[in-house]
């Protein structure tokens, strides 16, 4: 089989590049893949080049020559939307990392965003797009701050020759919203992961400041309104026996922080590179997740503790209520939310019994769902089935929604 893969690579600062370095190497035990994305990229299999179809449109004038051309689509216009692009001259089997598109097509400025609202809801329904206007800070259609009322996927469900989601409540709500093609749903895979050294994370621990006998709490990756940080930072004011860790970039959170008065108790590395990551991911003792409103996302973060035996706390919402309740503990959204979180953090601070019994079904969880070569005939079979039905035929450039 040879694919077509469509995805941000590294050095680019998104998950999805670093999922797709593993993936892409797992599906090369099975399929010749031609990689493409914008320059620079670094290619997950050596002996592959990245070709870029930006720089080179022409490209795409060959991919019907492909068994199967695969299209990852993630909620972020800096890195996904050539690709969406690229998905509507020549249709493909698309991979959804998020089933809230809203920032994806907002990325396309001002005329692009209302073409594509009329194009989803009509133009009985132009008012809700003025009003979101009026309803983002400083006019910018990137801060708008209900993004979930407005997934935007109708471009998505009726172009893609095949939807691939990480959850099964992503793929019931992509069916619902009205795919025209089948929808399938594959676990996240999860990364290799080299056993912690104890020594070596002492020693990063007492960097970090943080005492022997403190629990350390981890969040990573994109700060955004939905990891229900305000939520975060009361547990920890109730729960002082702990120091909270925050890796990534998003949100500025100087004024949380500093209305619940934990400043002393807050470590923020920013945004580092994927072995400091990992570094630091297994430094910490639980990690918080939290996750509301979902907007169909699952999170690679949340597997990788999973595998380091890592004990997790997560919202009991979409995708992360799916997982065994003996694998993570799960917290209700509401009201009520930081006092059930500091509940948590005080039963696990007080009881490395539980916490070990929830690695050890983390860890087990993974191995058997989540392995990259088991995701990766997953894969394969679905892309197989696909191309057995159709090949991906050019579209006409004008059909390409453009930047306004």
């Amino acid at each position: 089989m040879r694919l077509a893969y469509f995805s941000p690579l590294a050095p680019k600062r998104t998950g999805i590049a670093q999922y797709s370095a593993h993936l892409g190497r797992a599906l090369s035990a099975h399929a010749a893949i031609d990689f493409f994305d914008t320059l620079p990229a670094s290619s997950p299999v050596p002996d592959r080049p990245v070709l870029d179809y930006v720089a080179r449109p022409e490209l795409l004038l060959g991919l019907e020559r492909y068994d199967g051309v695969l299209y990852h689509l993630g909620n972020n216009p800096h890195y996904h939307l050539d690709i969406y692009r690229a998905l509507i001259e020549a249709p493909g089997t698309v991979v959804l990392h998020d089933t809230v598109l809203y920032y994806l097509i907002a990325g396309l400025g001002r005329g692009g965003m209302l073409r594509e609202f009329l194009y989803n809801y009509g133009p009985n329904r132009i008012g809700e797009f003025f009003a979101i206007e009026r309803d983002s800070v400083a006019g910018d259609v990137l801060r708008y701050r209900a993004p979930e009322r407005y997934p935007l996927l109708r471009r998505i469900l009726t172009t893609a020759t095949g939807i691939i989601v990480h959850s099964e409540t992503s793929a019931r709500l992509v069916r619902a919203a009205g795919a025209r093609c089948g929808v399938y749903a594959v676990p996240l895979l999860t990364y290799p992961v080299a056993p912690p050294e104890a020594q070596a994370r002492s020693r990063l621990r007492a960097e970090l400041g943080v005492a022997p006998d403190e629990l350390l709490l981890g969040c990573f990756g994109f700060i955004g309104p939905t990891k229900r940080m305000s939520v975060v930072f009361e547990a920890l004011a109730r729960q002082r026996r702990c120091k909270l860790l925050i890796v990534g970039e998003g949100e500025a959170l100087d004024g949380e922080i500093a209305a619940r008065n934990v400043g002393d108790a807050v470590i923020r590395p920013g945004f580092v590179d994927d072995a400091r990551f990992d570094a630091l991911l297994r430094s910490v003792d639980v990690l918080v997740n939290l996750r509301y409103p979902s907007m169909g996302e699952t999170s690679a973060t949340l597997t990788q503790a999973m595998a380091c035996g890592t004990p997790s706390i997560v919202s009991d919402h979409a995708w992360f209520a799916e997982l065994p309740d003996q694998a993570v503990v799960k917290i209700g959204v509401g009201p009520g939310e930081a006092e059930a979180l500091a509940h948590a953090l005080d039963v696990l601070a007080g009881d490395s019994g539980k916490r070990a019994a929830i690695a050890a079904a983390a860890r087990h969880y993974v191995e058997t769902h989540c392995a990259p070569d088991t995701v990766a005939l997953r894969f394969i079979k679905i892309l197989a089935a696909l191309s057995r039905l159709r090949k991906p035929k050019l579209r006409r450039r004008s059909a390409t929604p453009q930047p306004a």
